[in-house]
């Protein structure tokens, strides 16, 4: 095995890690280390020049032209001894301003020794422990290996040791075998290996790694100056299944301090974002009415939008299913009710037109009721709406299905004319409905829901006088109509 002198720079690049300017935390530029390696095959020629004279006409021309910002350090190993694998000197630390001096100390040195390139690294990243940043190792290395038999994996352990690091290698005058080593540890270092056989592949390679390192530069002034004004403003973002949006007309984002409507959304699509100043806001919801009239407006929401950031507003749906037997009940409004949450609650009027009733319907996640009342001719239009459907679960981004499938109807006779009739819970002391005819028996034989329970019935016929009991004790099931 040949003896080698390698030349290698280990790029160290910072992204930007700051969680807020404000905070007053420094900015994390990239920082350059370059790591020089000798032996005697660095005395080798490439064209007219030694390859240590290549690194060293290549360094000082990349060095002078990196950023301002960029800090820079250099390491070397195998220039005091022959054969001692230790042989590594840290000769400018991470993170120094000192390029002059940098550039001196790689003109000094005299290669001698051998090619430790996985433990040069190993002690290169132990001063990298603890950074929040991510370091850019690139490796310029004419040849392979000498002293650590399996580099690629102890390259791989240092990689999975929670060090952020990538590692770039460049082969310079390399043969396949010591190209295929310098791949490897390219690969488990997470980077990308370049070839060079000339000065002027060497200086293309550490370009390309000079772009990058500018560009890195470039990026952290950028989210420098976009963080300051997206400290000013965040985003909501809404969501609902697609099929409850018909029902809604609006959405409004109403700013807290001073109920300043500052939008208001037509016909919101499944999935909306709104960019709004920080600051305290509430959600109001327009559902539709028909026969044009005003919206049932319901509030879905008290929020912060936090600056620089994204709040997240997502909402599930009741799916309203009615049994054939009931589509001709004389609703006049239906009542959605969060049980945990009475505050919010709205109310669907029917204005001669039930088109939205029993519409998929967005509503926030939590525990429903579904109610109803009937027209005006009903006994109960002015007490509590009737309970159809309780305790219905409604999940982020699911639809909860309700059945209204109980009810009852009576059969007109062929003798008598029933004037009313009342449906009395057994165990309640008033009727769940009164019913009362006004135009041509209307509503008196029509169908009406109702929740499942056991019930007395009484009817008033034309001509006597008092209520006459007609059923007692009638159980209505789930799903049965009687």
């Amino acid at each position: 095995m040949k003896h080698l002198c390698t030349f290698a720079l280990i790029l160290l690049t910072f992204s930007l890690a700051a969680n807020s300017v404000t905070a007053a935390k420094p900015l994390n530029y990239p920082e350059v280390m370059f790591i020089l390696d000798c032996s005697g095959s660095m005395w080798g020629k490439v064209g007219r020049e030694t390859k240590m004279d290549a690194a060293k006409k290549v360094l000082h021309q990349v060095l002078p032209s990196l950023p301002d910002e960029v800090r820079v350090g250099l390491t070397a190993y195998g220039l005091n001894r022959k054969g001692d694998c230790s042989d590594i000197e840290i000769l400018i630390p991470p993170g120094s301003r000192h390029r002059k001096a940098l550039l001196a100390k790689a003109d000094a040195i005299s290669p001698k020794g051998m090619t430790p390139i996985a433990d040069s690294i190993s002690k290169v990243t132990g001063l990298l422990k603890g950074k929040e940043n991510e370091t850019t190792i690139i490796l310029i290395s004419d040849g392979k290996e000498t002293c650590n038999k399996r580099p690629c994996e102890a390259v791989g352990k240092l990689k999975e040791s929670g060090i952020k690091f990538i590692l770039d290698v460049v082969g310079f005058d390399v043969n396949p075998e010591e190209k295929a080593q310098l791949e490897c540890l390219a690969e488990a270092g997470g980077g990308k290996y370049f070839s060079a056989d000339s000065t002027g592949d060497l200086l293309s390679a550490l370009e390309t790694v000079k772009k990058a390192v500018v560009q890195k530069v470039e990026t952290v002034k950028a989210k420098t100056v976009s963080k300051k004004a997206a400290t000013l403003f965040g985003k909501l973002h809404i969501t609902m299944p697609p099929e409850s949006t018909k029902c809604l007309a609006t959405i409004k984002i109403i700013r807290a301090a001073d109920d300043k409507v500052v939008q208001s959304i037509k016909h919101p699509p499944a999935d909306s974002v709104h960019p709004l100043l920080k600051g305290k806001y509430k959600i109001v919801a327009g559902y539709a009415n028909s026969n044009f009239q005003p919206d049932s407006e319901a509030l879905l929401d008290e929020l912060e939008i936090k600056g620089g950031e994204t709040t997240e507003l997502s909402f599930g749906a009741l799916a309203i299913s009615i049994a054939d037997e009931l589509k001709k009940i004389p609703a006049d409004s239906i009542y959605i009710t969060n049980e945990k949450n009475p505050a919010f609650h709205f109310r669907n009027r029917a204005n001669g037109n039930n088109f939205y009733f029993f519409k998929t319907k967005p509503v926030p996640p939590g525990l429903y009721s579904l109610a109803l009342t009937y027209g005006t001719f009903t006994w109960h239009m002015d007490k509590e709406p009737i309970v159809l459907a309780k305790d219905i679960k409604v999940t982020a981004g699911k639809v909860s299905a309700i059945a209204i499938n109980t009810g009852i109807r009576i059969k007109k006779p062929s003798q008598a004319k029933i004037k009313a009739w009342e449906l009395i819970p057994v165990k309640g002391k008033q009727p769940l409905l009164k019913i009362e005819g006004w135009s041509n028996d209307y509503p008196v034989y029509v169908p009406y829901a109702v929740f499942p329970g056991i019930y007395d019935i009484s009817v008033y016929i034309e001509g006597m006088n008092g209520a006459v009991p007609i059923g007692q004790g009638i159980e209505i099931n789930k799903g049965e109509f009687v």
